[in-house]
């Protein structure tokens, strides 16, 4: 199957548009910079809004239609694996963005390491992951019932594989060089359909949130 189509049916439009709440934290945090990757870039959705804060933007997926369709709204996209070697020339990137794509990539150590490659010393990495320590899914666990964990890629299955909190997040951005310097999320879920909701909470109590959310330098 081809990953496009896969994550189209699996992530709805509204899910990584413009004005998804996780996007509207995690943008901001890498700022203008220069020249930046969106690893796992899809459509380009993500990095048409990094051209619009000033950037050259690259991009890198996966599948040639998402290919396609980054490179019409300007992001210099490019064919690539993400657990191979990135297609792209040592400290190359003064930024980097990895949006919603470490939870479903098995060889992780793999992709940190050539993010690593690619990023200018002190340069930003910023990265966005599902919360497994979120408030609602703490609550399912109480209720002894899946706290949203995938078990196959069956039934409308998002293709997660890979699990964080917040301290095994920042343990293996650690391992590959990288400095934590900002941690927050987006929103507080108190119902499983997220119709209650509280944004400011996630603030003041990110590790309930939704999304982690981090920004981190390489180090030099």
């Amino acid at each position: 199957m081809d990953p496009y189509a896969f994550n189209s049916s699996a992530y709805p439009v509204s899910r990584c548009g413009q004005d998804d709440s996780r996007v509207k934290v995690a943008v901001p945090l890498l700022g203008q910079v220069g020249r930046v990757l969106d690893v796992g870039c899809l459509d380009g959705t993500i990095g048409a809004l990094f051209l619009k804060a000033g950037n050259e933007v690259y991009g890198m997926d996966a599948s040639e239609p998402a290919i396609s369709q980054a490179l019409a709204r300007g992001v210099k996209a490019r064919l690539g694996n993400v657990e191979e070697r990135f297609p792209f020339d040592d400290a190359m990137f003064d930024g980097v963005f990895a949006g919603e794509i470490i939870e479903h990539i098995f060889d992780i150590d793999k992709m940190l390491s050539e993010i690593a490659r690619v990023l200018k010393p002190t340069g930003v990495f910023v990265v966005t992951t599902p919360n497994l320590a979120a408030f609602g899914r703490r609550l399912l666990l109480l209720m002894n019932r899946n706290p949203h964990v995938e078990i196959s890629f069956t039934d409308g299955a998002a293709g997660h594989i890979r699990y964080f909190i917040r301290q095994t997040l920042f343990d293996i951005l650690n391992k590959h060089g990288f400095t934590v310097d900002v941690f927050c999320s987006d929103v507080i879920n108190f119902n499983a359909t997220g119709s209650l909701h509280s944004y400011s909470l996630a603030r003041w109590f990110p590790t309930f949130g939704k999304s982690l959310i981090v920004r981190a330098v390489r180090q030099a």
